[in-house]
């Protein structure tokens, strides 16, 4: 009996399944080297959508307040009718439609220019030049005796192969779009012959990133008069440091040098943080709050206790010290608030109780605007920062880029980066109207 109900699930479930991806779920607007679709998931705000043809993939996080979703994607690779597929996921990864078809044929006029045919072809490509530019790069190169060679760009979220054509004196220039590949991210960049069977350059670079810049602090707001420390955890390159755990600890703990990483984006979390750390200070400098950072760029080193002196020194009334979790078990998920406690620093600020209510009150308004259930709030004595800062200092793990979910969430969402940064804000107001910085 117990194998019949087993067998029995297990047919309903691929019967549910073969309903959930009918292609005429997915609408298509096929065009010249461009798709359009839409869609609809009753429930959900966010899907995950992927677009594949014989040269081009591209991946893409799609939001809808109303489960209406739509998107596009440029394929600038397709000439002859070729297969495309569009997968639709949700964010746990499970496929919800598949839709396929075929892309529209292009007359292509591209040619080489003439070129001198003695030139024997080369090897390799020599003076090449790539530059990084905002959602993409500019290339230029020379193949001598190859009037036609690939360019094969790949990133975590999209991949592109260009059959290009040289110019005069077999040199190749262009520009190449990624539109989702996210800033800072990997990008490797690979120049093959013709045939594809001999590879003439190889090389990663990184995207390019411009920080969000500064708005003006508010002259008046809820948070006047407050000051706040954010603390991006980590950066590019982390050093190795041994240093004394707290103030009154004889205990010296060495800092690791890894970081979590995107399961599904290879998202590094120092480049998330600082992201969502930048949206952070200008959403309380719009509140009228005072901001100090401990790094606005991702190239610069901030030692362990040097973090605490930065807000100990500005006087600041809240440090928040954003990281990103990460777990063995990719199952896992939530919010986790750190504070610390036995610092000698830490039960001038507050007891025990306190601080566990302090951190508490911070967990609920995050949860509240990101809808995110799962979290706690834990008192730690493993935290320097938390340990060397006289103020009410908390870590705050966003969530955990070991779950596909959540990775997909913090790294891809500008719409899920800022309910997090509306959380803190909230938060933090609750918390100065508690700490009686000011009045409600």
């Amino acid at each position: 009996m117990k194998r019949l109900l087993i067998l029995l699930a297990m047919m309903l479930s691929l019967m549910i399944s073969s309903a959930l991806c009918e292609d005429s779920d997915v609408e298509v607007q096929l065009d010249a080297q461009h798709v359009a679709f839409s869609f609809a998931i009753e429930g959900e705000q966010y899907a995950y959508v992927q677009v594949t043809t014989e040269n081009d993939v591209g991946k893409q996080l799609l939001y809808s307040e109303n489960g209406q979703f739509s998107g596009a994607m440029a394929l600038p690779n397709c000439f002859e009718p070729s297969q495309l597929t569009i997968d639709v996921m949700k964010l746990n990864g499970r496929r919800v439609y598949r839709h396929t078809d075929k892309t529209v044929e292009v007359i292509s006029t591209d040619a080489a220019a003439p070129q001198d045919e003695s030139v024997r072809p080369a090897a390799k490509a020599y003076d090449v030049n790539i530059t990084m530019t905002d959602g993409g790069f500019d290339y230029s190169f020379n193949v001598p005796g190859r009037d036609e060679v690939f360019l094969r760009c790949k990133s975590a979220q999209e991949t592109h192969t260009f059959h290009l054509y040289a110019d005069k004196d077999y040199t190749y220039s262009g520009h190449v779009q990624m539109p989702f590949t996210f800033p800072y991210d990997t990008v490797t960049i690979t120049i093959l012959t013709a045939n594809s069977n001999h590879q003439l350059f190889k090389d990663t670079y990184t995207a390019h990133y411009t920080p969000l810049p500064a708005v003006n602090q508010a002259a008046a707001g809820r948070l006047k008069g407050v000051v706040v420390c954010i603390d991006p955890g980590h950066q590019e390159q982390t050093k190795e440091e041994t240093v004394r755990l707290a103030p009154n600890f004889k205990k010296t703990t060495t800092t690791t040098v890894g970081m979590a990483k995107g399961m599904v984006t290879n998202r590094r979390e120092s480049i998330v943080v600082l992201e969502i750390g930048l949206m952070l200070r200008n959403a309380l400098l719009k509140e009228g709050a005072t901001v100090i950072m401990t790094r606005e760029t991702q190239d610069i080193f901030v030692g362990m206790l040097e973090r605490a002196d930065i807000p100990n020194n500005a006087g600041a009334d809240f440090v928040l010290r954003l990281h990103c979790n990460n777990r063995a078990d990719e199952t896992v998920q939530g919010i986790a608030i750190y504070c610390p406690y036995q610092s000698s620093y830490a039960m001038e600020v507050a007891d025990e109780d306190t601080y566990r209510e302090m951190g508490n009150i911070l967990l609920s308004a995050m949860q509240e605007t990101t809808g995110q259930t799962k979290g706690k709030c834990t008192l730690s004595n493993n935290y320097v920062g938390n340990n060397w800062s006289k103020m009410p200092s908390f870590l705050v793990e966003m969530g955990y880029m070991s779950n596909r979910k959540e990775d997909l969430l913090m790294s891809a969402s500008p719409v899920y980066q800022q309910k997090l940064v509306d959380g803190m804000v909230e938060g933090i107001y609750e918390l100065s109207i508690m700490r009686g910085l000011i009045q409600e």
